[in-house]
């Protein structure tokens, strides 16, 4: 039986000389509402642990898919065996497509047989990649009915053990912000909150853009684009205040393509 509880969606399992096309898969994937494992995207929480069991439990446990980059670079490294054992524990224990092998040479990997099914990056445009990956995991959430709904985020800062000065009460109307693009100062109970995914959006009273975006842990797609508090990462376009807590502003918060030099 498939675990339907997992940290991540996808873990990009690759040899660093293949860092380049992870990094853009990466990329790709996390705009399209995607929660990637990619280890740059996690370097704070990877700092002083050991590496060798918490990386075990990221490709063993805390993903839906192990998207393994294979190429003859892949099958020589001992990361990306370690890795690779794990994901093969989790795929024999499961019995189901875990693995998602995508081709970038003729290398054969040990454990991954030549009638599994796999991507030819030659043949493959990145962006189709990103699509084909998308499509599996929107796929094993409808077979497994995971839904999402709406998290504000009154309900991040409560679930945060946020606890604001003078006993104010947490709630909507306390938080403050503005428009980028009309300038209009308002708080969040004035914009207007929908659900894009897994993505909850407050939009400007205006209906300008999106102001406020939370977001799943892990959905932050490269340093600057939100703050995690708690499980959820805020991402806000102008400054959110709460009494006398300030989320700053990030410039590439909302930005759907990663900013170059970042």
């Amino acid at each position: 039986m498939a675990k339907t509880s997992a940290t991540y969606d996808v873990a990009i399992s690759f040899a660093g000389e293949d860092r380049a096309l992870a990094s853009e898969i990466a990329s790709g994937l996390v705009t399209k509402g995607v929660n990637v494992f990619y280890d740059e995207y996690s370097e704070a929480d990877l700092w002083g642990k050991d590496l060798y069991s918490h990386l075990t439990s990221i490709y063993r446990d805390e993903s839906i898919f192990c998207l393994m980059l294979v190429s003859s670079a892949y099958v020589n490294k001992q990361w990306t065996n370690h890795e690779r054992r794990a994901a093969q524990s989790r795929a024999f224990t499961e019995n189901r497509e875990y693995i998602l092998p995508l081709r970038l040479d003729d290398a054969d990997v040990e454990g991954v047989l030549d009638t599994t099914g796999y991507v030819d990056v030659r043949r493959k445009t990145v962006e189709e990649v990103v699509a084909l990956v998308v499509e599996k995991v929107r796929a094993f959430e409808k077979e497994n009915g995971i839904s999402h709904e709406i998290v504000t985020v009154t309900d991040v800062f409560v679930k945060g053990e946020i606890r604001p000065p003078n006993g104010l009460v947490i709630e909507e109307e306390r938080f403050e912000t503005s428009c980028p693009t009309c300038g209009t100062a308002q708080n969040l109970s004035q914009a207007t909150l929908s659900l894009d995914h897994d993505d909850t959006l407050y939009t400007c009273r205006n209906g300008c853009q999106t102001i406020v975006v939370v977001s799943r842990r892990g959905l932050v797609g490269w340093p600057g684009r939100g703050y995690r508090i708690g499980d959820y990462v805020i991402r806000n376009a102008s400054d959110l205040r709460f009494a006398h807590v300030l989320v700053p502003a990030s410039r590439a918060a909302l930005m759907k393509s990663r900013p170059q030099g970042l």
